[in-house]
């Protein structure tokens, strides 16, 4: 890797992403993206029916939030026609990661009404995680503090460059837990810290961006962080 990005999912984020782009690509050329093959694939030939493929798949936030890509392609094509772009996602993981959503939504729900939810519950959301491969001579984003994680045990890199705080959500250290990085014993402060997350800051926020600035101004939450040594 030539160099490794790291978003948050939010808006303020992949605008960032989206400004700083050319600057990689006139540098490096080469840019792997955290987005499904199929998506690219019909983003540069039909950027419109790429778009809808996304509204229906996965809704309107995720449109919000790489709903420019097909446009830029465009214009890359034409701007710089050297640079090379790789999209390691598949539309089935897309699918998963939504599925997840609504799962850890009941959960939260159960929790919350005091219903008895077993602590393997919130794990076995994650039974079925996929190493994520990405190409090896690429500026690669990643937008998965799990992902970013793992990437950095198994292939050595230490410099990454963050458009956003990098602070992983209670739902990305839950991903950790089931991958083995983070021991079982931070199980149930993670799962009440998901509650909080989605209850109290992701349902009242107008979008992504304004939740993550509640999280990361949880000071008991960044304690906890610390206390993970990530």
């Amino acid at each position: 890797m030539q160099l490794v990005i790291f978003i948050p999912r939010t808006e303020s984020s992949l605008s960032l992403l989206r400004n700083a782009l050319p600057m990689f690509i006139k540098r490096f050329g080469k840019v792997a993206l955290p987005l499904p093959k199929e998506f690219c694939s019909i983003a540069v030939a039909n950027p419109g029916n790429a778009v809808e493929m996304l509204r229906e798949v996965v809704g309107e936030a995720f449109v919000r939030l790489w709903g420019w890509v097909p446009g830029f392609f465009r214009e890359a094509m034409v701007e710089y026609p050297f640079a090379d772009f790789d999209c390691y996602y598949d539309m089935d993981r897309l699918r998963r990661s939504i599925d997840t959503s609504i799962e850890i939504a009941r959960l939260v729900l159960r929790y919350r009404l005091g219903a008895k939810v077993d602590l393997n519950d919130w794990l076995a959301l994650f039974s079925s995680i996929e190493v994520v491969r990405v190409p090896g001579d690429y500026v690669v984003i990643i937008d998965d503090y799990a992902v970013l994680r793992f990437l950095e045990k198994t292939h050595g890199f230490r410099d990454v460059v963050a458009l956003g705080p990098l602070v992983p959500t209670p739902i990305e250290l839950l991903e950790l837990i089931a991958l083995g990085i983070l021991g079982r014993e931070y199980l149930m402060g993670v799962i009440e810290y998901v509650v909080r997350y989605v209850s109290d800051y992701i349902v009242p926020s107008r979008d992504l961006t304004e939740a993550l600035s509640r999280l990361v101004s949880d000071r008991d939450y960044l304690s906890f962080i610390r206390s993970m040594n990530l």
